[in-house]
């Protein structure tokens, strides 16, 4: 499953010059150029790293660096800034932020840096998950019964596997699931969710989901951690 990455960067240049080579090093990139932009794009739980510039058009990066703490603790992110002094770079890391990068920079060196911070904070990707007699790995792409049995996964099911995993409690919308699997199927429908949920109960019990009607899906499963 390729890491999804919300790019905040109103230079327009560098900005599709980060996207495109982002893209091309297999991550999936939302690019935003304002506060006003960022704010629409941004869900919680649908992005594995945020890349955030310090000036921006109609705000600053301090104020969404806040506004996603206070709604997903764990979410990692970075500051791409000039604003690089002692006191911006002290308040990025008090805020929580992973890096803090300097304009200019190096490409390379900017994704050598990136990549670390994604390898190192997404552990949902690399956990596995006990039901009642039944083992989720989603590292593996696998679900393995008590007898032995295993179902493989495709990417794109245990990627919508994973973004429901990741918060039991709520109710993921049609939208946000299609936003979320987008690059693992090229034309990605409501009818490709459909039949990813029929699989996937297939393998893990027709109760392991719930359907929402009108809004979306939601798991129900016995789970915990599986050591």
């Amino acid at each position: 499953m390729k890491p999804r990455i919300l790019l905040v960067e109103d230079d327009e240049g560098l900005g599709e010059t980060l996207k495109e080579r982002l893209e091309q090093d297999k991550y999936r990139v939302k690019w935003a150029k304002s506060v006003t932009e960022t704010k629409d794009l941004y869900k919680p739980n649908l992005f594995d790293l945020v890349v955030l510039d310090l000036r921006l058009p109609d705000g600053n990066g301090f104020e969404l660096a806040e506004m996603m703490v206070a709604k997903e603790k764990d979410l990692p992110f970075l500051f791409l800034t000039a604003q690089a002094g002692a006191q911006e770079r002290l308040r990025g890391f008090e805020l929580g932020a992973a890096e803090f990068i300097p304009k200019p920079f190096h490409l390379k060196e900017f994704l050598i840096r990136l990549e670390r911070v994604v390898s190192l904070t997404r552990p949902h990707y690399g956990q596995k998950w006990k039901m009642e007699s039944k083992e989720i790995h989603l590292d593996s792409f696998l679900i393995k019964n008590e007898d032995g049995q295993v179902t493989l996964l495709s990417k794109r099911d245990c990627s919508l596997l994973a973004l429901l995993l990741s918060d039991p409690e709520k109710v993921f919308s049609r939208s946000e699931i299609l936003d979320y699997i987008v690059g693992e199927d090229s034309f990605p429908t409501e009818r490709t969710i459909d039949n990813a949920i029929v699989r996937l109960r297939d393998a893990l019990g027709e109760d392991s989901i719930r359907n929402v009607r009108g809004v979306g899906y939601q798991w129900m499963g016995p789970l915990k951690p599986l050591e």
